[in-house]
């Protein structure tokens, strides 16, 4: 699962995706924190690429890079 990391001032947080045909889960927090985990059932295989790549893109507009390792 990528994990994408944004450290700004005294922001440090963390995202995480992953796609297993019709599901995404996404993990997000502080940096050092399990996080939440948030579960999402798509329509379609398609629907899903769809929504984890807009996803990785708003998130990487936003300053979270991928993080190293």
């Amino acid at each position: 699962m990528p994990r994408y990391e944004f450290s700004q001032g005294s922001s440090h947080k963390f995202w995480s995706i992953d796609r297993q045909s019709m599901v995404l889960t996404i993990v997000f927090g502080r940096i050092g924190t399990d996080g939440q985990t948030i579960v999402k059932r798509l329509a379609s295989d398609a629907a899903a690429t769809d929504a984890y790549d807009k996803l990785v893109r708003e998130k990487t507009a936003k300053g979270y890079r991928l993080a190293a390792g």
